[in-house]
């Protein structure tokens, strides 16, 4: 036996330690092509209730393995200001979706009441349904969506007839590659900038908006600029989210 391990040891050192080598570094994910983004204000005092509720929905859509995904972020300065993230690699696989939740339903009654219940806690929302704009260069070293603990969305209204300028700023913004990924809204003159970020940074140490776009002179201010914590055990991730 000693001889075997002796042998054993000296091939692996003639192989340049294959054994103890280092795992193959991971492939970067690409940002999915169309972001559903929903932006909810709960009632006052319905934060648990609808914690425990969507805890309960994740666990039943899992036991269903019902294949209708969604990301849950929830502001760090306000427990009733959350939104969510659904992904999509096409307008075509979005739209499937809607065809897979009804599918789910009708075999799992039980998920629409409790979506139904969910509803009763929220004040009010809004859904709106974007597509990355992929000229702009995300940054290499930049965290993933796929793998990001917190996020910082902002939100631009801009002008009807000026959608090329602000690309065209943020494109300058991040010639050199950016934290942030841009996500234009299917039908409607608005953008939305999303900086995935490892963790919530502390409350002063948000990094400014970068100066290109801020210097645009069509008095443009962001409509939302919030960091938002990743609420995994509130989360319906796709294959490959979280790792």
């Amino acid at each position: 036996m000693g001889t075997l391990t002796a042998g054993l040891l000296l091939a692996w050192l003639a192989a340049g330690f294959p054994a103890f080598a280092a795992r193959p570094a991971r492939a970067r994910a690409e940002p999915p092509i169309i972001l559903n983004v929903v932006h909810q204000k709960l009632k006052p005092g319905t934060t648990h209730s609808y914690e425990a509720l969507e805890t309960s929905i994740v666990d039943a859509y899992k036991q269903a393995n019902v294949q209708v995904f969604w990301i849950m972020l929830q502001s760090r300065t306000d427990a009733t200001d959350i939104v969510y993230l659904n992904v999509a690699a096409s307008l075509d696989e979005w739209e499937a979706m809607a065809g897979r939740y009804r599918k789910a339903a009708a075999a799992h009654p039980e998920l629409d009441k409790m979506s139904a219940r969910l509803a009763t806690f929220i004040e009010r929302s809004t859904s709106t349904l974007t597509t990355r704009r992929d000229e702009i260069p995300f940054g290499r070293t930049a965290t993933e969506l796929q793998s990001m603990n917190a996020l910082r969305l902002t939100v631009f209204e801009v002008n009807a007839g000026h959608e090329g300028r602000f690309v065209n700023g943020a494109r300058t913004a991040a010639a050199s590659g950016a934290p942030w990924l841009l996500y234009e809204a299917n039908d409607a003159p608005r953008f939305m900038l999303l900086a995935p970020l490892k963790s919530p940074p502390r409350l002063k140490a948000a990094r400014e908006l970068p100066r290109r776009l801020r210097e645009l002179n069509e008095g443009l201010s962001p409509s939302l600029d919030q960091v938002y914590a990743v609420r995994r055990h509130m989360s319906h991730p796709p294959k490959g989210w979280f790792r």
